[in-house]
C-alpha cells in the first residue's frame, strides 16, 4: 500500500509559528502579584516596670507610653492567680513603687510615687491596701498651712520605719524654678489601722 504525504503550504506554517511565539511572549510578560502582608503596628514602649512581693502576694507596676500622658497598670496576684488589675491615665511618670505595712496590720500597702509632667514635677501618690475581700485606695492629704509655705513641687518620697516621708525644696517669693533658696522641708506621715488617708504628724525645714 502506498502512502502519500502532502506538505503544508509555507504560509500556513509561518502563521502557526507566529501564533505560538505571540502566546509565549504574552505569558512571559505577565507581572507577578505581590503577596506581602501589611506591616505590624509598633509596640507601645514600657516606661516603668517593677515587680514586688509581700508574703504570698505578687505585684506588677507598669507604665506604658511616652511624653506627659502614660497609662499606669497595677496587677495583684495571690498564689499565681490574678486578684485584680487596675489601670489609669497619669499626667506624669512613675518615680518608684514600694510595698509596705505602715499601719502594722496583716494587710500590705502598695505605694506608687508619681511626678507630675509640668515643670514643677509636683508629687502624687497612688496607693492601695490589699485585704482579704479586695483592695481600697489610700490617699495623701493636700499640703496646707505652714507645711505648704514655699512649696513649688519637686517632691521626693521614701519610706522610713513606719512612716512615709515627703521632702521638697522650699522657695522664696523671688526664686526662679531652677533655684530654690530656702532649704528643704520634710513632712512625716503615718497610716493608722482602718484609716484610708495618711495623717501628717510632723514637719521640719533644714537650711541649705
Amino acid at each position: 500500500m502506498l502512502f502519500s504525504f502532502r506538505l503544508a503550504p509555507a504560509g500556513l506554517l509561518l502563521a502557526l509559528l507566529a501564533g505560538c511565539d505571540s502566546q509565549r511572549s504574552t505569558i512571559e510578560s505577565t507581572p507577578e502579584i505581590s503577596q506581602s502582608s501589611p506591616a505590624a503596628a509598633p509596640a507601645t514602649p514600657v516606661s516603668f516596670r517593677k515587680e514586688l512581693a509581700a508574703d504570698d502576694l505578687r505585684f506588677l507596676v507598669q507604665t506604658t507610653g511616652e511624653g506627659s500622658s502614660r497609662q499606669l497598670s497595677v496587677r495583684a496576684e495571690k498564689g499565681g492567680r490574678e486578684l485584680t488589675t487596675t489601670t489609669q491615665i497619669l499626667d506624669g511618670s512613675v518615680a518608684d513603687a514600694v510595698v509596705t505595712n505602715l499601719n502594722d496590720d496583716k494587710y500590705p500597702e502598695l505605694l506608687v510615687f508619681v511626678s507630675d509632667a509640668g515643670t514643677g514635677s509636683y508629687g502624687q501618690l497612688v496607693g492601695y491596701e490589699f485585704m482579704n475581700q479586695g483592695r481600697r485606695a489610700i490617699t495623701l492629704p493636700a499640703l496646707a498651712g505652714a507645711a505648704a509655705a514655699g512649696y513649688q513641687g519637686h517632691d521626693d518620697f521614701r519610706v522610713e520605719g513606719q512612716e512615709l516621708l515627703r521632702t521638697f525644696p522650699v522657695y522664696s517669693e523671688a526664686d526662679a524654678n531652677c533655684c530654690p533658696s530656702s532649704g528643704k522641708r520634710t513632712i512625716r506621715y503615718q497610716l493608722l489601722e482602718g484609716i484610708a488617708t495618711f495623717r501628717q504628724v510632723a514637719f521640719s525645714t533644714a537650711a541649705r
